[in-house]
């Protein structure tokens, strides 16, 4: 009888603890990989039904699986006993260590636990694919794309080593990035604290180990991550993984990456830093993260990816936070669609984070978190839904507002004042306020996230607080202090604080009630606001408009909210501008919106004319809040196309393009199939500047960053005879 050979048993199975298995509260449901002293498992959460990783110290060759799946050291020799429990203690005590690191490119430990003779260190799933399976599916890869990847972990990595460990098992199969694009490290368990006293155990990934790793009395230290990390930069610029260490001792066969890689695509100096990481004499390598960052030519942080905060778990989408009902904020703004927010736009950031979170027992935690989402639910009644977006940081959260930076700060005080007046001694929060820019990306299962500078700069003011106390950066101060008298007494100047990075961050306390004694002898704003609101505002309408709309393109949806806020106290057009520019991040931007252009210049008087009487006959309600149609940004009233009723024709006023309505609303429709909304407001701004047709398409096709949707649209454009 003849038939299929059944495949034969996965002999990782025997080892690794089955589907459906329960530890604690967490349930088993597959094994992610088996290394030499751990495997490390997929599991569920069963009370906040979340996913994630746990690694089990299980040295294999040490160790077997028992019946009632517990681990049991092979041998009954005391000498065998003795070792089992060092490693074992080793593991604990790293565990420890590593659940204080707070990095967004390093995978973060939740809690550890002992069970069935062995222990387990639970940590966030991370969702994304290694960077083994990423690399092969980008290139190819040039000096930027190499960079995004590595300066976050350079930042991670300095992190860890400034707490005296060792990472010890830098590969592609130990890097992650996320659907964002945002890399992140994992697997810590070979992870060693370097006190120079006892022996480290081998670790080894043949290619990506130092040879130092090979022998446990190995000179190990910074620069053996570094070398590690070095090899895979070899990898990603050459597409070869590294002889391994040991072969190239006595004499070094390895071609260098200058020899190997393209060095118009990734630099001669990259190249030299990569080669210099990989030398097999451990002291002629860079010995620290700052000097290999000296040696790569790049600078301290990232600022694209310094901070990344994680999406909101699902059960922090369905607390109190997000469940705040629609209030009608007469500052709202409705939330454009993910798609048109892909450019860096202005927010008011605040950070909170929870005073010893991380330290208490899970219990403790979950009833935490449950008591901390009821407060910040509390603490955002009043501010509309669409104009926010909340993000779960681990201890704590972040909120990005998109309207008016002063609800930002009426929540962070009114969050402080239900924590000091109904909870205190219970819960504690550190509180950071910031304006900066920021972007908003949905994560692979369509989850809203924030990342940017912005969130960075937020997160390290909040650093800087005490319990209970509501920091703000300068930024903030000189956006909300223009804009209002209220608040102008309300914060106290701390002086410049510097970060970890060396960064200096001008630093400004809320005080608990305004009082005119409050102190403001800190760098001045260079604008007092001491004039009456005018009640019949004398600025010229249309002037107004184009400041708006100028505005807008520099900061987002936030410039509606200020410019109606700052515009009546400003006396002329001149005033007006120097109000709103601190609210602008970029120098030159910033100098460029102070001067203005004249109207004829930017924008169609006849239209911004109808426009801001439309505004003066039909006000903002605040039972009735002002909303836009499709974005934020076609409020700005700048349609660059006049259709004709009894033509046919659209005649465009700034460009000598004819199109007809239909050619026009053809194009939207294709547009808006692959990018939303935004597709209107896109199609205006760029026929106004275009000067044909072809001009036009090819102009539109940019916005589209997926190259097959681009290749969609443009199929799209050929069925409506645009005749170019």
């Amino acid at each position: 009888m003849t038939g299929t050979r059944p495949p034969a048993p996965d002999p990782d199975d025997a080892v690794c603890l089955p589907g459906g298995f329960t530890l604690l509260e967490y349930r088993i449901e597959r094994s992610l990989g088996v290394g030499g002293f751990g495997i490390t498992y997929l599991a569920r959460d069963i009370n906040l039904d979340l996913p994630v990783a746990i690694k089990e110290y299980f040295p294999g060759d040490t160790v077997t699986r028992v019946a009632d799946h517990g681990v049991q050291v092979r041998g009954k020799q005391q000498e065998q006993l003795d070792h089992y429990q060092w490693g074992l203690e080793r593991f604990l005590d790293e565990a420890r260590a590593l659940a204080t690191f707070r990095h967004p490119n390093i995978v973060r430990v939740l809690r550890y636990f002992r069970a069935n003779s062995t222990a387990y260190i639970v940590m966030e799933y991370e969702s994304g694919e290694p960077l083994k399976r990423w690399v092969p599916q980008h290139t190819p890869l040039g000096e930027a794309a190499l960079l995004r990847i590595v300066t976050p972990l350079l930042d991670g990595l300095d992190a860890v080593h400034q707490t005296g460990f060792l990472h010890r098992d830098i590969k592609p199969d130990n890097i992650y990035v996320r659907a964002d694009g945002t890399p992140v490290l994992l697997d810590f368990g070979a992870a060693r604290r370097v006190t120079g006293k006892t022996d480290l155990t081998n670790i080894v990934s043949p290619g990506f180990a130092p040879f130092e790793q090979y022998h446990s009395r190995g000179n190990q230290g910074p620069w053996t991550d570094i070398y590690s990390l070095g090899a895979v930069m070899y990898w990603m610029a050459t597409g070869r993984k590294p002889m391994e260490a040991a072969s190239r001792v006595k004499e070094d066969a390895m071609l260098p990456a200058t020899s190997l890689a393209d060095p118009t695509a990734f630099g001669t100096k990259l190249l030299n830093a990569i080669d210099q990481a990989m030398r097999p004499e451990e002291r002629e390598r860079p010995q620290s993260v700052a000097e290999f960052r000296v040696a790569l030519g790049i600078s301290g942080v990232s600022q694209d990816a310094t901070l990344v905060l994680r999406p909101a778990r699902q059960a922090a989408q369905n607390s109190p936070a997000r469940q705040v009902a629609n209030t009608g904020s007469p500052s709202s703004i409705s939330l454009p669609s993910l798609p048109s927010l892909r450019k860096n736009i202005i927010g008011t950031i605040l950070f909170l984070d929870l005073v010893g979170y991380s330290i208490r027992s899970v219990d403790d935690q979950v009833a935490l978190k449950r008591l901390f989402n009821e407060i910040i639910g509390k603490a955002l009644l009043g501010v509309e839904e669409s104009t926010r977006i909340a993000v779960d940081t681990g201890d704590g959260a972040a909120i990005c507002f998109l309207g008016d930076p002063e609800e930002a700060l009426s929540s962070a005080l009114l969050f402080r004042d239900i924590l000091n007046h109904q909870h205190e001694g219970r819960l504690s929060a550190r509180v950071g306020l910031h304006m900066g820019p920021v972007r908003i990306i949905s994560d692979i299962n369509d989850r809203v996230n924030v990342i940017g500078d912005g969130m960075n700069v937020a997160q390290r003011i909040m650093d800087f607080a005490r319990p209970n106390q509501v920091l703000v950066s300068r930024a903030f101060f000189d956006v909300v202090s223009r804009i209002t008298d209220d608040n102008t007494n309300t914060f106290e100047y701390l002086g410049q604080h510097g970060d970890k990075h060396g960064r200096l961050h001008e630093v400004y306390s809320v005080s608990s009630a305004a009082s005119a004694h409050t102190r403001r002898d800190g760098p001045t704003t260079g604008y007092t606001q001491t004039a009456p609101i005018v009640e019949h505002n004398p600025l010229d309408d249309v002037e107004v408009t184009q400041v708006e709309a100028e505005l807008t393109k520099q900061i987002g949806p936030m410039a509606r909210v200020l410019v109606r806020k700052a515009q009546i106290y400003a006396p002329d057009i001149a005033s007006l501008r120097e109000v709103l520019a601190p609210s602008i991040a970029d120098g030159h931007a910033r100098d460029t919106f102070r001067h203005g252009m004249p109207v004829s210049k930017s924008l169609d008087r006849s239209v911004l004319k109808t426009a801001s009487s439309i505004s003066r006959t039909h006000p903002p309600s605040p039972k009735h809040p002002t909303t836009l149609s499709a974005h934020p940004l076609e409020h700005t009233t700048t349609p660059s196309a006049k259709l004709s009723g009894n033509s046919g024709r659209a005649s465009l006023s700034t460009s000598q393009l004819a199109l007809s309505t239909g050619q026009l609303q053809g194009l939207e429709t294709a547009l808006s199939r692959v990018i939303g909304p935004m597709a209107k407001m896109l199609l205006r701004k760029e026929a106004s500047r275009s000067a044909s047709v072809e001009a036009l398409v090819h102009a539109l096709a940019q916005h589209i960053d997926n190259l097959t949707q681009r290749a969609i649209f443009q199929e799209e454009v050929k069925k409506l005879n645009l005749g170019r």
